[in-house]
């Protein structure tokens, strides 16, 4: 049956309530507080008539889980060519009007309507709901956007006016979410392109389920920053676990951040000799700094840690911070090479990537961290010390 909402009183009926077509309830507000309650429960409005939103839990659901996703040569190459620039939360409006107004076929119009804008607009600016943009010569040209609770991201909609656009969004979002252990995409509707990509449908009771273990608290509100470094911090000399907490301390402050950190490992001096050993880390860190900024910043923060470098070669110091990654980006500029050229050399280097980014492929290698650390001869010991 189809429930009559109190505009008054946020409150949903149980989702196994609704109709064949997914039709659960009508009426409520299309505000912050009816939108976020809607979606923690599965729920999602559809379109609106006279103003009353129309609620919906489709049986079967589409969902597309993070592992699922099939990456296809093809897209793989337009990714790669980087003729596209991805951002994230820098022009949400933007997005969710071109999603309104761009046409599709067999759609004489749009359920994105004003009070829809409205709503999603204000989700926005408390930090629940995100954009991913696609540009072109600097021209908005794609982009998506959807709610976020937890660990679950829900997509509403998507545009392109370039062939591959939205795709190219939808990539970055897939890294977004592997980079931040999301479990799934909520998309809803079975489209033939999204199970070209790896999503399911799945039934309603399997989909409730999987969104019982939601934590509203443990959700990533605010602006998501549109880039990620991962960096390899380290040092032998003083303090060497203090001066890791320190050097982490400043680089949330002033870099971005941390969104992984891997276990802590100890190695032998690499190319000289030392009296103690180095303890190393890698850290993915939320940025909106270019690459440059985040090297002058490390720079800083090394020196603030007693860093003080004496030309070329290798010498024991209190603090590192080396950028390996830096996106899916190719540097090579007088100050800055990315990734690292020697990064699939050194086993204390691809030891800690591999846990916090197994799956990253190599953008020059084309190899996975994974794969690159089975194949990796480098002879050096590396220890997992996650005490000293």
């Amino acid at each position: 049956m189809v429930f009559g909402l109190d505009d008054d009183k946020v409150a949903f009926p149980d989702p196994k309530y609704a109709e064949p077509d997914g039709l659960l309830a009508v009426g409520g507000k299309l505000n912050f507080e009816w939108l976020l309650t809607a979606y923690y429960y599965g729920i999602f409005p559809w379109f609106s008539v006279d103003q009353k939103p129309y609620w919906f839990s489709l049986d079967p659901r589409m969902v597309l889980k993070i592992d699922d996703f099939r990456y296809t040569k093809s897209l793989r190459r337009v990714v790669e060519s980087h003729r596209f620039e991805v951002c994230i939360d820098t022009d949400f409006e933007a997005v969710i009007r071109a999603c309104s107004s761009t046409p599709r076929e067999g759609e004489d119009g749009t359920w994105i309507t004003q009070d829809f804008l409205d709503g999603y607009i204000d989700l926005h600016r408390r930090g629940f709901a995100h954009s991913f943009e696609t540009y072109y010569n600097g021209e908005l040209v794609g982009g998506l956007y959807g709610v976020s609770i937890h660990d679950v991201f829900s997509g509403e909609s998507m545009f392109h006016t370039m062939t591959d656009a939205s795709k190219v969004a939808f990539v970055r979002l897939i890294e977004w979410c592997r980079c931040h252990g999301f479990r799934f995409i909520d998309a809803q509707q079975p489209t033939d392109h999204l199970a070209s990509l790896g999503a399911k449908p799945i039934p309603r009771e399997e989909f409730s389920q999987l969104m019982s273990s939601l934590k509203l608290d443990e959700t990533i509100v605010g602006k998501w920053p549109s880039h990620y470094a991962v960096l390899l911090i380290g040092g032998n000399l003083g303090d060497r676990v203090t001066l890791l907490e320190e050097a982490c301390s400043k680089i949330n402050a002033r870099i971005g951040s941390i969104a992984k950190v891997s276990k802590v490992y100890e190695t032998e001096p690499w190319g000289f000799e030392a009296d103690q050993n180095f303890l190393n880390m890698a850290l993915l860190v939320d940025t909106d700094l270019d690459p440059e900024a985040v090297l002058h910043t490390a720079l800083d923060i090394e020196a603030e840690l007693g860093r003080v470098r004496h030309g070329q070669g290798y010498a024991s110091r209190p603090m590192d911070i080396d950028i390996i990654l830096y996106d899916h980006k190719v540097i090579n500029s007088p100050d800055l090479i990315v990734p690292h050229p020697r990064m699939q050399q050194r086993r204390f280097v691809l030891q800690p990537l591999a846990d916090i980014i197994p799956w990253y492929r190599h953008p020059v290698l084309r190899k996975s961290i994974a794969a690159l650390l089975t194949e990796c001869l480098d002879p050096c010991e590396v220890r997992c010390k996650s005490k000293e």
